[in-house]
This record gives C-alpha cells, structure tokens and sequence, in this order.
C-alpha cells in the first residue's frame, strides 16, 4: 500500500495537489483537492494488463472549463432543483440557477462541490488497506444554501480492489444534503471511445418517471421489458447504435437505507473487469454519456457520444420539492452519513 502528492495546479490561487493511493494488485487511484476529482483509476484485468478505467484530464484548466463534471463529487444537492428554489421551514430557499437557460439548480450551481478545493485532513496506511479524508466546509449561503455544512470525503482502497467512498456531513441548521461522485467509467479504458462493448446490470425494478428537463414528475414506475430494464445482463451495444438517451434514476427499497446496509446497485462487465456498485443511497443515476462532445481528454484522446457511463448513488432527485419522494434534510441533531463501495475485480 502507497500514498503519493504531486502538485497539480492552482484555483483561484489555491494550491491544487492530487494524491494517488496504490495497493499490491496494481490498482491505484488519484484524486484532485479540487472538487474531490478522480483523475486516474487503473485496473488489472483478469490476464493482469492494466488500464486507466475513468475519463478525464491531464491538467487542472479542463476541469474547471467543462460542464461534464469528470470523477468529481456533487453537492449540496445532486443532479436538479426544480426552479432553482425549494420550500423549507415556511421559507422560500432561492438557489442558483445555473442550467436550462437560468431555470434549474443542476449538481449544486455553479460553485458546486466540484469547484471547491477540498482540505486533505487525515490519511490512514493499514497492511491490507489505505485511505484519505478530505473536508469542505461549505459555507452559509454558498450557491443560495442557507446554513453552514462540513462535509468529509473519505476515500478507501483496499487489497481486495474495493474504493470505498464515504461521506459524512453535519451542519449548524436545516439545510437538505445529497452527494455523489460522477465517474464516467470505461472498462476497456479512457481510450475505448465506446461503451457498447459493456455488459450492464441494475438491480433495480423501478424508474423516476421524467418530464421535461430530466425533472421527475412524482411517480415511480415498474420498468417490466422496457429499453430502461438492465434486470437481466444487456449489452449496451443496441442502445449505443440506436443513439438512445438515458439518464434516469433506478429505486432501491428504501427501508434498508435507514440500517445503513449496503445494497449491490449495479454490475459493469467489459475486457475482463468487472465493476459492482454496492452503497447504502436510496436511488442509483444511470447516465450513458450521450452529451459528451468530442472533448479532448487525457492522453490526446477525444471522447464522443457514448465514450463513457456513470453510475452514481444518489438520494431522489428533487426530492426537496416533491412530495412523493423521500428527501435527507439534517440539522444540528442528525448527520448525513453515506457509503458507496465500487469494487473492481
């Protein structure tokens, strides 16, 4: 087990440093202060070549230009805020509106979670595992959040190839927290260019129905033989090719959230990876990668359509302002406490 620092740039006059974790296997991963950002994850496959499985960038300014949020954690709220606003306590909670033309709050506004640079606070080197915390504070009225929140990213990884990522989180008032981290996986390797090749399940049987903008309308449907059920492995092959769009969040049971059990969200099977999705969250986002552009990524490598997936383990999305759905607000009295556990083998 290893721990490396290499200076990687500045953010509006903050150092910026990426730390690598290493274990025995040959799998190592490395991460950005800045937004918490896996830059690299290199993996053995089963014939022990090695590939760097996650998109992403050689330097720090792409980072910070694009909106595709490589490898970086979101919050205070993921994905949308319907209206850019919420109701709690009997007030009205205007945040930023920094998407679909100033109408909706998306991964936290525009100084979200992933253009803040995180302290590291605590590193942790162990015979079959090592880690490093980071910590945010985010600030009273940041992004048009009301309350200060401290939050801590600990990132674990293990002899057994498992990342463990955990987030803690307490604030000084009634504020609603989700987080996630938004990789965009490719088992071949950044380079592949394509996800169809992958093998995919989702061991979920439900769906956020969606309305315009990718907002949830309220319901959760049964997904039975629709393009959207990955219940059975399905190869993502025909979905590329038929340019099919999706990015829908899949529902878990939610009363083993409150234990803290781990749930296998998801398996990705590709070159002789497999990648399996445990975590305690209530939904898992399923994003294809149809935005991506053609953006010039690490290496030289430009990265079309369908050049790499994210699975992320969320909260329900807009939740603050649906009824419907359950929604993690803390105050004073409760933490957010989160872990999600992708394991590569």
């Amino acid at each position: 087990m290893h721990i490396e620092r290499l200076a990687f740039g500045t953010f509006y006059n903050q150092s910026v440093n990426q730390i690598t974790l290493s274990n025995d296997n040959g799998m190592s991963v490395s991460i950005l202060e800045l937004g918490g950002i896996i830059t690299q994850l290199n993996v053995p496959n089963a014939d022990g070549e090695i590939a760097d499985v996650v998109l992403g960038f050689d330097s720090l300014p792409p980072y910070i230009k694009y909106s595709h949020y490589f490898g970086a954690l979101i919050g205070r709220v993921a994905n949308r805020i319907e209206g850019a606003q919420f109701e709690l306590q009997g007030e009205t909670i205007k945040v930023d509106g920094n998407a679909y033309q100033g109408k909706h709050c998306v991964h936290g506004g525009r100084f979200g979670y992933h253009r803040r640079v995180w302290k590291e606070t605590e590193t942790e080197q162990k015979n079959s595992e090592t880690s490093i915390t980071f910590k945010l504070l985010d600030a009273d009225g940041e992004e048009g959040f009301q309350h200060n929140i401290v939050v801590l990213a600990t990132y674990t990884l293990s002899n057994s190839n498992t990342l463990a990522l955990k987030f803690n989180a307490y604030a000084d008032g009634v504020t609603p927290v989700n987080i996630t981290a938004h990789s965009y996986f490719n088992l071949y390797g950044h380079q592949a260019g394509s996800i169809k090749n992958h093998k995919l399940t989702i061991f979920a049987n439900k769906l956020l129905e969606q309305k315009e903008d990718r907002i949830p309308n309220g319901n959760i449907i049964a997904l039975d033989r629709s393009d959207f059920c990955f219940q059975k492995p399905k190869r993502l092959n025909g979905d590329v090719e038929r340019g099919l769009e999706i990015n829908h969040s899949y529902v878990f049971n939610h009363s083993e959230h409150e234990t803290g059990q781990l749930k296998k969200m998801a398996r990705l099977e590709g070159d002789g990876r497999v990648l399996t999705i445990f975590s305690n969250e209530k939904t898992l986002h399923f994003y294809n990668g149809h935005n991506l552009d053609g953006v010039d990524g690490k290496e030289d490598v430009h990265y079309p359509r369908y050049a790499g997936l994210c699975l992320e383990p969320k909260g329900f999305v807009n939740g603050i302002n649906e009824a419907n759905f359950p929604c993690t607000v803390i105050d004073p009295s409760k933490n957010y406490l989160i872990t999600t556990e992708p394991q590569l083998i």
